[in-house]
């Protein structure tokens, strides 16, 4: 008995200990050695039948808890990879719906991009940088989701990311700007790590907007997705556009500026008209950009 259940699978297996000799100590020792019943001889078949069909159903019962267990942990595992920890248990606790549908909410968005990424995929062709990006992004990904936010889309070179969807927070601005400099500083530091072993940096710019956004599953019952939608979206995406033409490596608007950390410098940049906008925005650009590249480097 003690063997069989050491060598055991996931599932342990049905054991009945059948003897001719019966005594409460040979019970004990039967059953917390392993043995699922004891039977004794001669052998009533009818109450042997019961007891083997009961346990025949209960390893069915234990396999199918296997399985699902080994789901769960595939589906916790997955959807990981799109939501930070608190979001996922929320998910599979059933507080935050899979249907399709979703909710207006306050959010604030983070586009990150990287700069000259047809010109770098030509250069080193096309499995080398998609190595390249799915290393650097791994890095991002971890930043972002240690500061409470979500990986709504992986944009080919850049990454769309939420703080506050579903399930919004009074610290999602704060959260966002933390997780923009925290990436910038890693980007500069790979940036140096790069050039020291000669090989080019790699250009970057983000944006990050406040407001209310529709937060939720769209698609059809066949397939569907998470997503973010509104106007912060929009003009994340334009502020980040912006960063190509500014001397930032991150800008945020009006209402995402009202959670700055005081110990982060915010520059006032003016009020301006974002293209896709009827009414005009104040900006702020963070961690001023460094323009020099060493000679030698083309891209």
């Amino acid at each position: 008995l003690k063997h069989i259940r050491d060598t055991d699978g996931e599932v342990p297996i049905p054991v009945f200990m059948v003897s001719s000799e019966d005594s409460p100590e040979l019970r004990i020792v039967s059953i917390s050695t392993g043995a699922d019943d004891f039977l004794t001889k001669p052998i009533n078949l009818p109450d042997a039948a019961m007891k083997v069909q009961q346990a025949l159903e209960r390893y069915r019962y234990r396999k199918q808890i296997v399985e699902l267990t080994k789901k769960l942990e595939r589906d916790r595992a997955n959807l990981k990879r799109y939501f930070a920890d608190d979001l996922v248990e929320k998910i599979l606790n059933g507080e935050i719906t899979t249907e399709l549908g979703g909710v207006m909410v306050p959010a604030t968005i983070l586009f990150f991009d990287v700069r000259g990424s047809t010109t770098i995929a030509e250069r080193l062709g096309a499995t080398a940088y998609a190595e390249l990006i799915n290393t650097v992004f791994a890095d991002l990904m971890d930043i972002i989701f240690g500061n409470g936010g979500s990986v709504n889309e992986l944009l080919g070179d850049g990454i769309l990311a939420t703080f506050g969807a579903p399930k919004p927070s009074p610290n999602d601005a704060t959260n966002a700007i933390k997780s923009a400099v925290a990436i910038d500083k890693h980007m500069r530091m790979l940036n140096d790590l790069r050039c020291e072993s000669g090989q080019f940096p790699l250009g970057f710019g983000m944006g990050i907007a406040s407001g209310t956004v529709f937060a939720g599953n769209i698609g059809s019952v066949r397939m569907m997705k998470f997503a973010v939608m509104g106007d912060p979206v929009n003009l994340a995406a334009r502020l980040q556009e912006l960063t190509k033409t500014q001397p930032y490596a991150i800008i945020i608007d009006e209402n995402t500026h009202k959670g700055c950390p005081p110990d982060i410098v915010c520059d006032r940049i003016g009020v301006t008209r974002v293209r896709g906008k009827t009414k005009s925005v104040a900006l702020y650009g963070i961690s001023k950009v460094e323009h020099k590249k060493p000679a030698a480097f083309t891209v």
